[in-house]
């Protein structure tokens, strides 16, 4: 398995600078990874509540089911982050 990992080049030390950048850049993916796995969850979750017929068109009462399941999941993400922040400032 180690045979399919790509070797280290010696070669290619980065400077500090070059690090933090790409320190940077793996940050904003990973947030950008999780952020597409809440949509996918907030997806899932909702269309198994709200959708109760396969049709080429969604009827209103199933649309307002998914708009409002999906804010509802988004306000109870961004209360949950806020009340993190607010915990680890005051620690």
């Amino acid at each position: 398995m180690s045979s399919l990992l790509p070797k280290q080049n010696p070669n290619l030390d980065f400077d500090e600078a070059t690090q933090k950048e790409l320190g940077k850049f793996l940050e904003s993916e990973n947030a950008r990874m999780r952020l597409q796995q809440s949509i996918h969850t907030f997806t899932d979750l909702c269309w198994d509540k709200c959708i109760n017929k396969i049709s080429n068109k969604i009827d209103r009462g199933e649309e307002t089911c998914l708009t409002n399941c999906v804010e509802r999941f988004l306000d109870t993400s961004l209360f949950i982050v806020k009340r993190l922040e607010e915990t680890r400032k005051k620690l």
